[in-house]
């Protein structure tokens, strides 16, 4: 069970890292629409960073799901 642990927690951690570098690698929308009571669509991705959105939420599911692995199995 000891190398199951270990080698979730590795996984766990790579995801983290990814998560941070494609979050952070992400342009962010243009305009002050929040500011000025405009209304902004917050999922409307295109191009090159609709696809980075698209790893960016599987990644985050891949993260939250190995989180729940991780406190369900014993060390």
């Amino acid at each position: 069970m000891a190398i199951l642990y270990t080698v979730v927690v590795i996984f766990f951690v790579l995801a983290a890292g990814l998560l941070v570098y494609l979050v952070l690698s992400q342009e962010p929308k243009q305009g002050a629409g929040d500011l000025m009571g405009g209304s902004t669509d917050l999922f409307s991705a295109r191009g090159v960073t609709g696809g980075l959105y698209r790893i960016t939420v599987a990644l985050g599911i891949i993260f939250a799901v190995l989180a729940f692995v991780l406190g369900h199995i014993p060390r």
